[in-house]
């Protein structure tokens, strides 16, 4: 793949076409990264957390790294030597923007949660591991040139701290999970496990990329990330919603009334069941439809009952399942809101009412309503 031409007393290598478009990949990602970067510094304001604060960091400090790796790899004068596994040089830039990486959806999960000192807790192993690393082995590599060195090796000190620094690429995804807090988050559980599952592909990118040195790793390491950097940028532009600044003090507003939905055209009558008016009393007396992640489970644990009497009794008030009740009560919520003289922006209705998208807000209450929201809002203001 490698072709080697001797000019000017020194080693010049054509690239094969793989790594062509490996240069191109990494050259496209790093201006993502840097013109992310520089847009959520200049929108930090929009979410009352530190999320765009702690992304604009990830991205302008992988763009960095990027530069770097790229420097590196094109002045090595022996190209085989950029192609040793395990190398330390790469395990650091990695693991510095690993932990970064982790500010962003960690603020999501429970803004203002994430300290310095619980920060400098979850990287202290790694601390750990790279002084032991330098204070006994003085950071000497030994030069590994395939995944049979590396099995021949294990012996060495070197390469197991190496191998122990490359583990340190996979725990930060349950630190999320642990401390996610749906009442401070502006992002749903469903956000969070698909964060989790790029976040470990690109974890496993790296791991493969640094124990083979391959140039499909590299190219699906590039690839993943710039999903990732997309997908990020999408989430920001379109679909989460603001924290309200009542909602970010722990305050909610208060209800003059309860959202007590009128029956519904297929209702049967509904005063002979106890359950139902059990339904009723949590879910629009006690406004159990603000929480976020409320599914049908979690009402039915709550009544004590199960699933089919629960679902039977939504059925017997004239609704087709859970889901549109809960987006009737919803966008009920909002639409009384709407009616109001004064009251807050859309988004953050949107946030009261238990939504953690934008797109999933509109649609219920385009479908339900029979216009979309600020339709509704212009209409009200001309009554």
């Amino acid at each position: 793949m490698y072709i080697r031409l001797l000019r000017n007393e020194g080693q010049i290598f054509v690239w094969g076409m793989a790594n062509q478009l490996l240069l191109i990949a990494i050259g496209i990602l790093w201006f993502f990264l840097l013109v992310c970067g520089v847009y959520m510094i200049a929108t930090r304001h929009v979410h009352q957390d530190r999320s765009r604060i702690f992304f604009a960091l990830f991205a302008l400090v992988s763009s960095l790294a990027l530069l770097l790796k790229t420097y590196f790899m094109l002045r090595e004068t022996d190209i085989q030597n950029y192609f040793h596994i395990l190398p330390l040089r790469e395990l650091v830039f990695g693991q510095f923007c690993r932990y970064l990486f982790a500010l962003y959806p960690l603020e999501i999960a429970r803004p203002h949660w994430l300290t310095l000192r619980r920060w400098l807790g979850f990287g202290l192993p790694w601390i750990l591991t790279m002084t032991c690393y330098g204070l006994f082995l003085g950071f000497h590599q030994t030069q590994l040139h395939s995944f049979q060195d590396l099995l021949m090796n294990l012996d060495k000190p070197d390469v197991v701290m190496r191998l122990v620094l490359l583990l340190f690429m996979f725990p930060v995804e349950f630190i999320w999970a642990l401390s996610y807090d749906s009442h401070q988050s502006s992002a749903g559980r469903s956000w969070l496990r698909k964060m989790t599952i790029m976040v470990s592909l690109i974890a496993l990118a790296f791991v493969g990329n640094t124990l083979t040195r391959h140039v499909a790793w590299r190219s699906f390491h590039a690839f993943i990330y710039m999903c990732y950097i997309l997908y990020v940028m999408y989430i920001e532009l379109f679909v989460r919603i603001p924290v309200p600044m009542h909602q970010a003090q722990g305050t909610l507003p208060e209800m003059k009334e309860p959202i007590v939905l009128p029956p519904a055209p297929a209702a049967k009558n509904e005063a002979d069941n106890p359950l139902l008016q059990q339904i009723r009393q949590l879910m629009e007396v006690q406004e159990l439809w603000r929480e976020p992640e409320l599914m049908l489970d979690d009402l039915v644990q709550r009544l004590g009952s199960n699933r089919t009497y629960v679902t039977q009794c939504i059925h017997q008030m004239g609704y087709n399942g859970f889901k549109e009740y809960l987006n009737r009560l919803r966008v009920e919520y909002i639409r009384r809101q709407l009616l109001q003289p004064q009251h807050e922006r859309l988004q953050s209705l949107f946030y009261e009412a238990g939504y953690r998208s934008r797109g999933s807000a509109w649609r219920n209450f385009t479908s339900i309503v029979g216009c979309s929201p600020s339709e509704y809002e212009e209409r009200s203001r001309q009554i």
